[in-house]
């Protein structure tokens, strides 16, 4: 199970999904990506998640 690093809180893989989802649809949808975007940081954050072999 991958661990939220912020808590070091176990997370099942359908709760990782659902919170991508959820941060997904935050999305401002801007023409231009900025590497800065909290959004985008978060999502990746997530992402991570997902490919984490814990």
């Amino acid at each position: 199970m991958p661990v939220w690093k912020y808590t070091n809180k176990k997370i099942t893989k359908d709760e990782v999904e659902k919170s991508l989802s959820a941060v997904k649809s935050a999305c401002f949808h801007c023409e231009k990506h900025s590497s800065d975007c909290p959004i985008s940081k978060t999502a990746g954050e997530v992402k991570a998640m997902t490919e984490a072999r814990t």
